[in-house]
């Protein structure tokens, strides 16, 4: 007879610490939205990649689109043309910079929230 009591009591314990996870877990769902927004819904990311071995250039080659910053591309045929964005990723940056920039798009989008990325 104790020890069914003793079991019950440890499997409401178990029950209420598992509910308290859920409720953790919402909140930091929510929270992590609300950064999102603050932080703003759309934002724009540039990355030039590298020149590639097939794309048929000499190894001297610039490419016509060039990161100013972090924040900006000038865009030079003849004319510069300036564009600017949440953040620009030069060519000598890896994928894996890229994702820890946009990887908090993906928990969003793990969390439930709508989430749109192009590629």
């Amino acid at each position: 007879e104790k020890s069914m009591s003793l079991g019950q009591a440890t499997a409401e314990q178990v029950a209420a610490l598992e509910a308290q996870i859920r409720e953790g877990q919402a909140e930091r769902r929510r929270m992590h939205n609300v950064i999102q927004e603050l932080r703003g819904n759309v934002r724009v990311f540039a990355r030039v990649r590298p020149f590639l071995p097939g794309d048929g250039v000499g190894g001297d080659a610039q490419p016509c689109i060039t990161p100013k910053n972090e924040t900006s591309l000038v865009l030079s045929k003849g004319d510069e043309y300036p564009f600017t964005f949440d953040r620009v990723f030069p060519p000598s940056v890896g994928q894996q910079s890229v994702f820890d920039e946009v990887s908090e798009f993906v928990q969003s989008a793990l969390d439930g929230y709508s989430v749109c990325l192009f590629s």
